[in-house]
């Protein structure tokens, strides 16, 4: 089952980092306990984009976030277990 994240949470991030969000939804990764990650797919703007590429071209994680690039939708997947360590790793982003 396909379990969307809610609706005000991604309006949250489309707001507040000026993101595209192209997919989002839980992944079950441990069905005896029921456990889920929050998968959310955005494009970057231009300038976070940047940033993220400086801060974090050698890594493929950070502060109990996961990511991959997509190319062919030219996008940055996000995988936690808690959906705010998300929203931290953007907020240094945006750090002047």
């Amino acid at each position: 089952m396909d379990y969307k994240l809610p609706k005000g949470y991604v309006d949250l991030i489309e707001k507040k980092y000026n993101l595209k969000v192209l997919d989002n939804h839980y992944i079950l990764v441990d069905k005896n306990f029921q456990r889920y990650n929050m998968m959310i797919d955005v494009q970057f703007n231009d300038k976070m984009l940047k940033v993220f590429k400086e801060k974090y071209a050698q890594e493929k994680s950070k502060n109990h976030v996961a990511w991959e690039e997509r190319k062919q939708t030219k996008s940055i997947r996000f995988y936690a277990e808690v959906g705010n360590n998300i929203l931290l790793l953007w907020d240094f982003l945006q750090e002047k």
